[in-house]
């Protein structure tokens, strides 16, 4: 197995001590528990022994991922990665060699008896206005069930940008708001009650954000008039540039396993995508497995 990665020269490898460090970050942030792991060594010679990590993971768990995140870690340090795959055992064994000498094997094994615990979340990127093809490009590029949300205040408007975003990008839904951009549903329930109407006529199979706070129900009845699909975002966390990327990551860990929101919606720029390229890797490692953001029909 190889991975091309950076042909910077390596940094140098400081001790074997280093690698070991190396090697428990990476299986803790892949949330390996201390339970699934266990060393062994084996006398190479009369100087020198291997240490041996076996980690027991639960079938589902991508060996692969975990291989290409040691070897992105190692390849820096001038330390090779080679890999064998035993399919029969469901095995794989992760060689460490440097400057020739394998000094430390990770042995992945399939353990049946251990349930893969996979959280779900949904992100969804607000776009301001009409989206441009560098945005699309990047969301595409993730790879990841990323709808975009445009802002509009009448169904005909939702209509003519869904056929201009036809072939390059199906992931759409609409965001109802008047001309200071605040939520037509919460802020002029009347025109908002009329506005839905006229979608189920001028754009029936439309999917619209439902936004607001669960405390008020007044959205939630309007959408039961009608007949639309509605992305339910009430509880959502709301990420923008102004943030600051580090409290912007940060936020994002309330994706993970444990904490309190399922959805994230992010207003879509350069920045604010570049920073959830970097946090993808993250969440994906720590057992996030994004997913549409499921739609209701009241």
């Amino acid at each position: 197995m190889l991975f091309n990665i950076s042909d910077r020269p390596p940094a140098k490898l400081q001790s074997f001590a280093q690698a070991d460090s190396l090697i428990a970050y990476e299986l803790r942030s892949f949330s390996i528990s201390d339970q699934q792991i266990s060393r062994s060594s084996m006398e190479v010679d009369s100087t020198f022994s291997r240490k041996i990590y076996h980690i027991d993971l639960p079938a589902g768990f991508s060996k692969t991922q975990l291989h290409a995140e040691l070897n992105r870690r190692f390849h820096a340090l001038g330390v090779s990665t080679p890999a064998r795959v035993s399919f029969s055992d469901q095995q794989m064994r992760i060689h460490l060699e440097y400057k020739g000498t394998v000094f430390r094997t990770v042995a992945l094994h399939t353990d049946p008896d251990l349930v893969y615990h996979r959280d779900r979340a949904s992100i969804i990127v607000a776009i301001e206005r009409f989206p441009d093809d560098e945005l699309l490009n990047t969301l595409t590029t993730f790879g990841e069930p990323i709808p975009i949300v445009l802002s509009i205040n009448h169904p005909m408007e939702a209509n003519e940008l869904q056929k201009s975003l036809a072939g390059q990008y199906d992931r759409i839904l609409f965001w109802l708001r008047n001309d200071e951009n605040e939520d037509l549903m919460q802020h002029n329930p009347s025109v908002a009650l009329r506005r839905l109407k006229q979608f189920e006529n001028v754009l029936p199979n439309a999917k619209l954000l439902l936004s607001g706070s669960d405390n008020s129900p007044d959205a939630k009845n309007m959408a039961a008039r009608t007949d639309l699909t509605f992305v339910d975002a009430r509880e959502a966390l709301y990420l923008h540039e102004y943030l600051g990327k580090a409290s912007f990551l940060e936020e994002l860990n309330k994706l993970k396993s444990g904490q309190s929101y399922s959805l994230a919606i992010i207003t879509g720029n350069e920045t604010t995508l570049h920073w959830l390229g970097e946090k993808l890797p993250e969440l994906k490692k720590a057992g996030v497995e994004l997913i549409p953001p499921p739609k209701i029909n009241f």
